[in-house]
């Protein structure tokens, strides 16, 4: 279940609004690949060490290949049997250390491991990332595609992609984790591509000479704009976790917000097959298409340029709710099968909001519904002016008996109405029980 989060801020932590400053000068505001050395304690770096392995063993014990999780061998990436086979069977174990782990596991191998998304799969991870990242994110705001965690484990020798650039636009920090160190190595587009290179290029040591080398060790960060090619080696056993700022382009957004619509507002359930045109003077079958969209009163009579700036305002605020995270986390129904109709266990208990993470809200234009955006996920809900107290307050970072929180609205209310709605919050991990 989720409880009270016990990972304690390091003394030494630096990162900071005033580090962010800094880090932008050295970085030339996001245009220059740097190395920082030395930022994060062995403290953090075992902390983030244990996340990243409890995200693994998330994948593992869901044995889904679904999730974007990639296991090489050499350049081989593994197909889905050799990991339901080899890898899934054997997670690491709760406080087991990498060495221990790949000890274990992989006994003399070189491999390597790389799960995108690693915000969806460790809690923990996305609220110390999401808080180190946060007065970054104030300083220049969120991407409209989010940010990610992408996790790499493993002493591969070189990246198994070869000499790549990232997609356009997307920035990449990588806290190094260690115990081993690792080398990128970058090249300038223009050079590359008239020393005969390409995106995948897999003849490394034909490049090596014409590329500039950036070492890094545990403790370190290592910043690389979108637009280098690159490629990195990990000989030493290590994890790097990277915190990605998806800045895509506009026609990608836009196809987003038609994915957002057709998710939203159409019928995905239906199969009904289209009937033929008689007639191309009195066409019938649009009625029969338009069946299918789920109108509500805050869209019917929006004209379509108004209907994707309502989709767009949704979507950033779902983003903005799970601090720019683009995958939503987990839900405690998906992770321990918690049942949001079984809200008892919240009596009497002391919760808070779960940091970095606030909630955003809006009222239908009737006055009849509330609308919260907890962690990515939209909740619907009867609207009572005393939610949007209980929302202000949980904000505030401020911890509140359960029922103390809900007594404004357990006078028109029954008290049940309100701790259901903290079990939603709680589901969707908004909220944390601390005592």
């Amino acid at each position: 279940m989720l409880t009270k989060n016990e990972v304690i801020a390091s003394a030494d932590q630096k990162i900071t609004a005033a580090w962010w400053n800094e880090f932008l000068l050295q970085c030339k505001n996001f245009t220059e690949t740097i190395v920082i050395p030395d930022v994060l304690s062995d403290r953090d770096c075992t902390d983030m060490s244990m996340m990243t392995l409890d995200a693994v063993r998330e994948i593992c014990n869901r044995q889904a290949g679904n999730y974007d999780f990639r296991y090489y061998q050499g350049t081989e990436a593994m197909d889905e049997e050799y990991l339901k086979k080899n890898i899934y069977p054997f997670p690491p174990m709760p406080g087991e250390t990498l060495t221990a782990w790949a000890e274990r596991v992989f006994p003399g191998q070189k491999f390597g491991i790389i799960l995108n998304y690693g915000e969806k799969f460790s809690p923990l991870l996305a609220e110390t990332l999401g808080r180190y990242a946060a007065p970054l994110l104030q300083k220049i705001g969120i991407p409209v595609n989010g940010t990610c965690i992408t996790i790499f484990i493993g002493n591969y020798g070189y990246t198994p992609l070869g000499i790549h650039q990232d997609h356009k636009g997307e920035n990449v920090i990588h806290f190094h984790l260690g115990p081993g160190g690792k080398v990128m190595y970058n090249w300038e587009v223009d050079e590359f591509k008239k020393l005969g290179g390409h995106q995948n290029f897999m003849d490394v040591q034909k490049m090596l000479p014409y590329a500039t080398e950036f070492p890094f060790k545990k403790g370190d960060i290592f910043y690389m704009p979108w637009n280098k090619f690159h490629i990195g080696y990990s000989d030493e056993l290590s994890i790097g976790v990277t915190l990605w700022f998806n800045n895509i382009t506009r026609k990608k957004m836009i196809n987003k917000l038609i994915n957002s619509i057709q998710l939203q507002y159409i019928d995905q359930e239906d199969d009904t097959i289209t009937k033929p045109e008689k007639d191309i003077n009195d066409l019938q079958g649009f009625k029969e298409i338009e069946a299918l969209i789920k109108y509500d009163d805050d869209i019917q009579n929006l004209t379509v340029g108004q209907f994707f700036k309502h989709t767009y305002n949704e979507y950033m605020q779902a983003l903005y709710s799970n601090g720019g995270w683009r995958a939503r986390p987990l839900s405690l129904e998906q992770e321990v099968n918690y049942n949001e109709n079984e809200f008892e266990h919240l009596h009497g208990k002391v919760i808070q909001r779960v940091s970095p993470f606030i909630f955003h809200y809006k009222i239908s234009s009737d006055n009849n519904k509330l609308f919260v955006y907890c962690r990515a996920s939209k909740i619907e809900i009867n609207y009572h002016p005393e939610l949007i107290n209980i929302i202000e307050k949980l904000n505030s970072g401020e911890s509140f008996v359960t029922n103390d929180l809900v007594a404004g609205l357990a006078r028109e209310w029954p008290e049940e109405a309100g701790l259901y709605f903290l079990s939603l919050l709680y589901n969707k991990r908004g909220i944390q029980i601390i005592d």
